[in-house]
């Protein structure tokens, strides 16, 4: 491998990221204001609840599709492509029994069940229509995996991100050429189900030997899948208990005005995360790719320089945004929400310590050697949530923001450490592949 390769292929995903970062932050600014040209608040109301339901789904492949794209960048960095196939074709078998059983369930449900009374057939339609978008997003990842395993990691997520815009603007197309609840959703689901298709058919280009189809799939395969792909599981939880929890903390102890200053200031200090994440991920796959060679040195020096590029990053876009904050405030809420330095400076520090330690949680994820982390990850949020009570209840605002740095600065040692002691064992690993 070369390196100026590695180079090209790491730059081109940090792009690729920062284009999904941008659509996702447009999307979302973009939403209200049409919306709202066409709805009143109460219609728009409905919408945002119709459409948060089927999010619940977007975990209904347990992890499958990320672990069995890990085994499948390093079957094929090792160079065994029939594991590979195996593998890919395992988990097709997987998310075809999820998807259409879910479908099977769900959908009879959605149309015909007496609750909601009140629920109109144009709701029900769009939560339908909804419902298929998502489970055709979790199919989709399989293609993702194929792009990632083969080096095409920035194409697929380019892929991904165009195929998120398109159905988004299926969900304006209808909205201004219809105007109800399932024209919305259906837009957006014809859109959704056309970039999966070219997806799929892009992704069988260049698949060095990844097939489609079931002929290759194993009961066994699945199985010895089962244990990481659920331990990817306990990272939404963990994060739902540092997010969710914490703000759920701080209204009951603090009220709903310190919750949106806080939820303010902390959506502002994650986004030095968010850049953090752009360039850690764009290295998952050149990860596995050398954990299935057995290239343990050169593994080992590129994980270690990215934490500190990683590092460095973070801590100047924390003092950076430390620095702005005011003026950033001022514009962004109209002057509704003050800076509190404590508060924000704590917040930051929490920021840069999450940024630190993002290049290692994403080589022991890439390597399907995350579960101890994820363990970890759990406890830490269950502390996070504790001391954010007793802090918070003592201190305020700055007793939480400590709390949220104290838990942060556990995860990060404990992800440092878990990495250190994992490294030794790569050559034997690479051996030990089935």
């Amino acid at each position: 491998m070369q390196p100026h390769d590695l180079k090209r292929r790491v730059l081109a995903g940090m792009g690729a990221n920062s284009v999904g970062m941008a659509i996702t932050i447009g999307t979302q600014l973009g939403s209200l204001p049409i919306f709202l040209s066409h709805w009143d608040t109460t219609t728009y109301g409905v919408w945002l609840m119709l459409s948060a339901l089927p999010g619940f789904l977007s975990m209904a492949d347990v992890g499958m599709v990320t672990a069995a794209g890990n085994r499948m960048t390093m079957s094929l960095g090792a160079g065994d492509q029939r594991m590979a196939n195996q593998l890919f074709q395992s988990a097709q078998v997987f998310m075809l029994v999820v998807c259409t059983g879910l479908a099977a369930v769900l959908l009879p449900i959605i149309w015909w069940s007496p609750w909601p009374a009140t629920a109109s057939d144009d709701q029900r339609m769009a939560l339908v229509a909804l419902c298929l978008g998502v489970l055709a997003a979790l199919f989709a990842g399989l293609s993702e995996q194929v792009f990632k395993s083969t080096q095409r990691y920035a194409f697929g997520t380019m892929m991904g991100n165009a195929t998120r815009l398109a159905e988004w603007m299926g969900w304006m197309l209808g909205l201004i050429l219809v105007g109800s609840f399932a024209a919305v959703a259906l837009g957006g689901l014809l859109f959704r189900l056309a970039g999966t298709l070219l997806s799929v058919y892009l992704a069988r280009r260049n698949a060095q030997g990844l097939q489609w189809g079931m002929q290759h799939a194993t009961l066994k395969m699945a199985l010895e899948l089962g244990r990481p792909a659920l331990a990817f599981m306990a990272f939404p939880l963990a994060s739902a208990l540092s997010l969710q929890g914490v703000t759920l903390v701080v209204g009951g102890l603090l009220g709903p005005v310190a919750v949106a200053i806080f939820n303010t200031y902390r959506t502002l200090a994650r986004t030095t995360v968010q850049a953090t994440a752009i360039f850690s991920h764009a290295l998952w796959p050149e990860f596995a790719r050398l954990f299935g060679q057995g290239a343990q040195g050169h593994l080992m020096r590129l994980a270690w320089r990215s934490t500190w590029v990683s590092g460095i990053q973070a801590a100047t876009a924390s003092v950076v945004l430390f620095l702005l904050a005011p003026w950033i405030l001022q514009v962004w809420t109209h002057g509704r929400i003050g800076f509190d330095p404590m508060v924000f400076g704590l917040l930051m520090l929490y920021a840069a310590v999450a940024g630190l330690w993002h290049v290692p949680r994403v080589l022991l994820m890439s390597t399907n050697r995350h579960t101890a982390l994820a363990l970890w990850s759990v406890g830490t949020g269950l502390l996070c949530v504790g001391l954010s009570a007793a802090l918070g209840q003592t201190l305020g605002l700055p007793g939480v923001s400590a709390a949220m740095l104290i838990s942060e600065g556990c995860i990060a040692i404990a992800c440092a450490w878990l990495a250190w002691r994992a490294s030794p064992r790569y050559a034997s690993h690479r051996e030990a592949l089935p």
